[in-house]
């Protein structure tokens, strides 16, 4: 009787070779530079050839980010789950702890992936345009927040959640640094804390 391999077995493979060639090559890119770093170098430290590497990842770039940075979706998903009871500007802090949160759980490949993308200008590039997607869908579930209609309720939006990345990217290179030992959920909270937003007055 022939063997069968059931999908979700495969499925979990897949994911396993992804990673450990994510890995590889995360560590191949901190060591040497993504830009020095060729798809050939990463096959050959893999064991696999350039053709297996393109079954996994479209181009290099795609190693980096992969599926790890959240969608704008997800993102915007977390952040109405907080704006329920909370002011917005919490709401904003409790969705980036959340994020920080489930990247200490992988510290030590999204530290590599953060340390090549600030020293990569592509792929700094790269992160700014899911910053701008993020933005996109933040904004105006703040704005119906602050003042439903209000004249200057998207332009404060835009401000807090501009705010809020800088508070986040701040306290994701600092992080990135080896010799930090602190979680980055705590940075990310310690960081939104430097920043006063003052509360809408009673009654908007």
């Amino acid at each position: 009787m022939r063997e069968t391999t059931t999908p979700g077995l495969r499925l979990r493979t897949r994911r396993l070779v992804t990673e450990a060639l994510a890995d590889t090559a995360l560590e191949l890119f901190d060591a040497s530079g993504f830009d020095q770093v060729t798809v050939a170098d990463i096959a050959r430290a893999a064991g696999i050839s350039q053709r297996s590497f393109f079954r996994y990842f479209g181009n290099k770039e795609d190693v980096v980010f992969g599926d790890r940075v959240p969608s704008a979706e997800e993102v915007r998903d977390e952040l109405c789950r907080h704006l329920d009871g909370q002011p917005a500007w919490d709401a904003l802090r409790a969705t980036f702890v959340t994020a920080a949160g489930q990247m200490d759980a992988e510290a030590g490949r999204w530290k590599r992936a953060t340390r090549v993308i600030c020293h990569t200008p592509a792929l700094r590039a790269r992160y700014l345009e899911k910053h701008l997607a993020w933005t996109g869908l933040l904004v105006p579930e703040i704005a119906e927040r602050l003042e439903p209609g209000g004249p200057d309720a998207r332009l404060k939006a835009r401000t807090m959640v501009g705010a809020a990345l800088a508070c986040f990217d701040v306290a994701l290179e600092r992080w990135s640094d080896d010799g930090e030992d602190r979680t980055l959920a705590a940075l990310v909270g310690e960081v939104f804390g430097f920043v006063r937003i003052p509360r809408a007055p009673s009654g908007t």
